[in-house]
């Protein structure tokens, strides 16, 4: 039934000051227009083209989350666990080790467990990820046209257990819905956005990533939408050798809608053996 505007007064003015908690995203420079992070009842979609980054970034927003003690989905359509762990795996070995310059693709593939001097740090990163966000972040493969029904209640378990649920949808494209049937794509893709909008507004923090042609069709029900955008300038120099075996490329996050604020360029690194992004100065 339609409210009116005395009554939806009232309601706001009661909620002023209780702001929800958030949670980082680990890039302090997007965390500020989000104010202060990933909030409950938002949805975040990131998208991009072909090899720009996409799953590398949710999966380090969902590292984060966990890392920020947030019980985590990360659900992708033709899920690898193992290149997952792989991903995460790298990620650590380029913070904790600056001179070993083994990819998540050597790690995936078990050939970095081949030599000697790479099977101690990688099992050692591997134990240090488990210990760090091994009981908040879960994983979760797909099908093709997966039913993002079976997602909300996923995060209705985890609500169970944590105040914050971050829930990350790798290829929202890959999805599919009880009611979209044979619906054609742009249907199809609206209205599992939909879905996942109103998850969000149930009380937890949605990111999607879907690719350039899906975006219309997401926008709208989206409350912050970014791009990943690759940038022309020349790589940064410290470590300059290393980070060009790495594949380090520099990477604009153009947000394009925000209805928390502010609607900025934020200048990244993107490591891309490592799975790791880094915050460039402008």
């Amino acid at each position: 039934m339609p409210r009116s505007l005395a009554s939806v007064h009232v309601d706001v003015r009661s909620r002023l000051g209780a702001v929800s908690p958030t949670t980082t995203t680990g890039l302090s420079a997007l965390d500020k227009p989000l104010g202060g992070g990933l909030r409950s009842g938002t949805h975040f979609l990131v998208s991009g083209g072909p090899g720009v980054g996409k799953t590398s970034f949710a999966l380090m927003l969902a590292y984060m989350a966990a890392r920020a003690r947030a019980s985590v989905l990360f659900t992708s359509v033709g899920l690898d666990e193992t290149e997952v762990i792989a991903r995460l795996a790298s990620r650590a070995l380029h913070r904790e080790y600056q001179n070993v310059a083994a990819t998540y693709g050597t790690i995936w593939s078990g050939v970095s467990m081949q030599d000697e001097g790479l099977r101690g740090p990688i099992a050692g990163c591997l134990d240090t990820v488990t210990k760090k966000v091994g009981d908040y972040f879960h994983l979760h493969a797909a099908e093709p046209l997966h039913d993002i029904a079976t997602i909300a209640d996923h995060a209705a378990l985890m609500w169970a257990r944590n105040e914050r649920v971050v829930i990350v949808v790798d290829g929202i494209e890959g999805y599919g819905s009880a009611v979209t049937g044979s619906a054609s794509f742009d249907a199809r893709v609206f209205m599992v956005a939909c879905e996942l909008s109103r998850l969000a507004g149930q009380g937890c923090a949605v990111v999607s990533t879907c690719s350039p042609v899906a975006v219309p069709y997401v926008l709208p029900v989206s409350t912050v939408a970014a791009e990943l955008v690759p940038n022309r300038e020349p790589a940064p120099r410290s470590g300059a050798k290393r980070r060009a075996q790495l594949g380090a490329r520099p990477i604009d996050l153009v947000i394009q809608k925000n209805r928390l604020g502010p609607t900025p360029t934020v200048p990244l690194v993107y490591v891309a053996a490592a799975s790791v992004f880094e915050e460039r100065s402008p």
